[in-house]
């Protein structure tokens, strides 16, 4: 089977990015894609990605740029398609057999325009009242040129009802999504958490602060972002609070394998990939009671908080929790990439016929 995957770009270490130069990998398919920066992506050697060669800015504009050029390029035939992304789904209409590959609908559109709008500037903000406007109808449109939907969680699978109606939400499954879970492992059961998510006030990392400024526990936060500078002014002068920025695969891999746990408190996260990952080296997850983790942490691989008031609880009975990290690490293993690329190859068949 000759297969195609678009997305929208490559410019960051992101899960997305991962997920799709695996599954290229996995079923020896062709990325075509609006632009890519190999030095800030992962490794691709040996693939075969067509850029489409989308440049300019601001983001926005650039994005709109790439949208217009997926729509518009002439693609060579393949036996199906699968689209990643939020801009390349313009070319939906013209490729088919296809699959879309679901993380979320876009948030800035949906459930969350108001915040968007809220943390712009006056400018910023008038800009981006006229993009939802005019953006809204066609993402509208672009969904139902799809001949299947695999959303990435029960919860993402929700948004689709809500956002886009039953004639969506009936060709919407959910195929959750895979890691290679066999490169994380346990090594020790260290004495710090782990925050590895992006810096950014949707990750609700300031509420992870507060709480450990008071205990005084160690917390290693791993990752860059928007947040970065508001963020290191709240920890200033904590000792127990330690920011590494973004860090490599290999030191990523061995912060899972030698924390005591991982935390996470992001807004309604789509599914999380923090949890899986945290799972798969054979620790628990401190996780707020929201989003995707509520489908992938339970009684025998985490803890959950409601918010900031019960957190100080939540670590409590983590800590008085004897952990079995082979048994946590067992339940990752519905989330391997192999797991993953066998689902999509059955849901190909299926709209080939």
């Amino acid at each position: 089977m000759k297969i195609a995957i678009l997305h929208d770009y490559f410019d960051k270490r992101g899960g997305g990015e991962r997920l799709v130069i695996n599954l290229a990998r996995k079923l020896n398919a062709d990325i075509y894609t609006g632009f890519i920066d190999k030095n800030k992506t992962f490794n691709t050697k040996g693939m075969k990605i067509v850029s489409l060669g989308v440049k300019g800015k601001p983001q926005l504009v650039r994005n709109m740029r790439i949208a217009k050029r997926f729509e518009s390029y002439n693609f060579p035939r393949y036996d199906a398609y699968i689209f990643s992304g939020t801009w390349c789904i313009s070319a939906a209409e013209k490729l088919h057999p296809n699959l879309l590959y679901l993380h979320t609908p876009m948030r800035a559109l949906y459930d969350l325009r108001q915040h968007f709008i809220w943390k712009s500037n006056p400018i910023e903000r008038v800009f981006l009242r006229k993009f939802i406007r005019h953006w809204t109808p066609k993402d509208q449109g672009y969904m139902r040129k799809f001949d299947l939907i695999c959303a990435n969680s029960e919860n993402v699978r929700r948004r689709v009802l809500k956002y886009y109606g039953k004639d969506v939400h009936r060709r919407t499954v959910v195929a959750y999504t895979g890691i290679e879970t066999k490169k994380y492992k346990y090594k020790k059961s260290g004495d710090f958490y782990l925050s590895a998510a992006r810096l950014d006030p949707l990750k609700r990392i300031d509420m992870i602060i507060r709480i450990f400024k008071k205990t005084g526990r160690k917390l290693v936060i791993a990752g860059s972002g928007p947040d970065e500078k508001r963020l290191k002014q709240m920890a200033a002068g904590c000792n127990n609070i330690k920011f590494l920025g973004a860090v490599s695969d290999n030191r990523l891999l061995e912060l899972y394998g030698t924390c005591k746990a991982t935390v996470a408190a992001n807004v309604d996260e789509d599914l999380g990939l923090i949890a899986i990952e945290s799972h798969a080296s054979g620790k628990p997850i401190l996780a707020i009671r929201e989003g995707g983790f509520k489908e992938t942490v339970n009684r025998s691989n985490g803890v959950f908080f409601s918010g900031e008031h019960d957190m100080p609880g939540a670590i409590a009975i983590l800590e008085k929790t004897k952990w079995n990290h082979k048994k946590i690490k067992k339940s990752a293993e519905r989330f391997d990439i192999e797991e993953f690329a066998a689902g999509i190859r059955k849901h190909l068949a299926e709209i080939i016929g």
